[in-house]
């Protein structure tokens, strides 16, 4: 059983409340697929508002070991939700390391920008010393989202390049920084050379 919290966001919602059997579909139908009835269990709705609502819920996956010979340790090969096809793990994490980069990247951008909104009202870049320095200036006048971390749980970094430049990065799936999968946001003044 996979724990797996849902954030649902329902603009044409028929009622005002999500309702567990509601969840339960919407859940089901992830990925065009027909799960087993049973396969989702709906243990709670944590919290809702007019547009969002978030669900606990149990769903049940499939998961297919292997070894890659005999006495050697068992992986996970790939993963099946209901009654779809088997999903190999490496695609399964390639598609959601896809996703944290995309949002990752767009979040670092409103960073960025922030940091160009705050050196245009004052003259000069926030002289921080990290992400937590760099956001207690921005948040919530410059940036109105307390971005601290990645996609992946990893602070991002923050340094002053220049008298009018800066860099983000984030360190990426793999976690260590100066590796090709870190994502990196610089900013540079219109007007510098």
């Amino acid at each position: 059983v996979f724990l797996l919290p849902v954030l649902l966001t329902l603009s044409a919602c028929m009622s005002a409340r999500l309702s567990q059997d509601e969840a339960r579909k919407k859940i089901s139908e992830i990925g065009r697929s027909s799960l087993v009835p049973d396969a989702t269990e709906i243990r709670r709705i944590v919290s809702q508002t007019e547009t969002q609502a978030i669900a606990e819920s149990n769903v049940t996956l499939a998961f297919h070991f292997k070894k890659d010979k005999p006495g050697a340790e068992w992986r996970i090969d790939a993963v099946r939700l209901g009654d779809r096809d088997w999903i190999s793990l490496d695609e399964l994490l390639a598609a959601i390391n896809e996703g944290r980069r995309r949002t990752t990247t767009q979040e670092m951008e409103k960073l960025a920008s922030g940091i160009e909104k705050f050196r245009k009202s004052n003259g000069s870049l926030p002289s921080a010393r990290d992400i937590v320095g760099l956001t207690n200036v921005l948040h919530p006048l410059y940036v109105d989202e307390l971005i601290r971390q990645d996609r992946w749980g990893n602070d991002i970094d923050y340094a002053v390049t220049g008298s009018s430049t800066f860099r983000l990065v984030s360190r990426g799936a793999d976690g260590r920084l100066g590796t090709p999968d870190d994502i990196v946001v610089g900013g540079q003044r219109a007007d510098a050379p």
